[in-house]
């Protein structure tokens, strides 16, 4: 939950530059870009809230299992390149096989669909369903009523991917969490 916090954090500080920037554009720009903005920020929080329940419920029936390293050995070694057990003699056609097997199981159609399949709960839970309302129910509202300025409409929108992408690479510090 802290990483929630810390972006919680960052789009509160993305938030307020958005608005210095506003103000000076003028009041339909800043509706515009806040309306964006938090219909943004709700669709991206149902969506995480969706597919968190998803992860939840398929740890809880065993599809996924809990890793079995210990929090030092995966923080050090995140993606497991280095492995108590010593290399053994692979043959190399035997290495090949392994890849074309591999290969097999991640492509396909039928993968595809399968795996839409198993995400369709999160697709259309509730919460995100009713978040993209918000999003097309605020856009409409702002064009209907003539306060839509489109740029300051796309900077709200832009905001919200921008700063998830920044701290789910891990690139943006905070001594708020």
């Amino acid at each position: 939950m802290r990483s929630i916090k810390k972006l919680l954090y960052w789009m509160v500080v993305a938030d307020l530059f958005l608005v210095a920037i506003s103000l000076n554009f003028g009041i339909n720009w800043l509706i515009s870009s806040q309306t964006a903005f938090v219909s943004s920020l709700l669709v991206t929080l149902a969506s995480f809230y969706a597919y968190r329940g998803l992860i939840q419920k398929r740890v809880e029936s065993g599809d996924i299992p809990p890793e079995d390293r210990d929090e030092l050995d995966v923080i050090e070694d995140k993606h497991e390149l280095y492995d108590d057990e010593e290399p053994s003699d692979v043959d190399v056609k035997d290495l090949k096989a392994v890849i074309k097997e591999e290969r097999a199981k991640i492509g396909g159609i039928k993968n595809s669909a399968q795996n839409i399949a198993k995400t369709f709960s999160a697709l259309v839970s509730p919460l995100r369903v009713s978040a993209y309302i918000v999003l097309i129910l605020g856009f409409l509202y702002l064009n209907r009523h003539g306060y839509l300025e489109i740029w300051g409409y796309v900077s709200g929108l832009t905001i919200v991917p921008l700063v998830s992408l920044f701290a789910g690479r891990g690139n943006l510090k905070s001594e708020a969490s």
